[in-house]
């Protein structure tokens, strides 16, 4: 079980999918994310948040509970797509959450933007990383001023597309978080 760190959902409980699979990002990260991305952003209130590798939905949904007026979900596999759907409803968030079933990056054309903050944490086994925040930068679904927050094993630091700036990153055991910019054009 993984619980809500702050906002209107504080110690709620979510469901983690008990396979090997699905990496829930630990509560420790989890606060030093969100504590990132606190010191930068005046609110939660009013942003549309993309999560295309839900899993649990423990990233997108600590951002509902923050404030976002919008969540969308992205999840492949059926049976962590329903943990997922049940999650957002054991919180009373599906007016503002909602889950779609498919793959990423693919998936990500069948959204309705701009998104002000983007979860990445792809399946590390997996080259996604830089081919999902290549998608987003290609298929315009980040607002001018959107923060993306990339989640990659220490030992394999994806290549970052030139369209994006790394703000800030830290290392946490053997997990790397990297918050990013959109480059502006000059």
């Amino acid at each position: 079980m993984l619980r809500i760190i702050a906002g209107r959902a504080k110690g709620r409980m979510l469901e983690a999918p008990p396979d090997q699979k699905v990496r829930p990002t630990s509560g420790r990260v989890r606060e030093a994310l969100f504590s990132m991305l606190v010191s930068r952003l005046d609110t939660f209130a009013a942003l549309r948040v993309l999560d295309p590798f839900a899993g649990s939905g423990a990233l997108g949904l600590e951002a509902w509970s923050r404030g976002a007026a919008q969540v969308d979900f992205i999840e492949a596999d059926p049976k962590v797509w329903r943990l997922l759907q049940a999650n957002i409803q054991r919180l009373g968030a599906s007016p503002h959450c909602t889950a779609h079933k498919g793959r990423s990056p693919g998936h990500l054309r069948n959204l309705h933007p701009p998104y002000h903050l983007v979860f990445l944490d792809p399946p590390y086994r997996e080259d996604l990383l830089t081919l999902t925040l290549e998608s987003l930068d290609h298929t315009r679904l980040l607002a001018p001023d959107a923060w993306i927050l990339a989640e990659f094993a220490s030992q394999l630091a994806p290549s970052i597309p030139k369209a994006f700036s790394v703000d800030v990153q830290r290392d946490y055991a053997n997990t790397s978080v990297a918050l990013l910019r959109l480059n502006h054009p000059t």
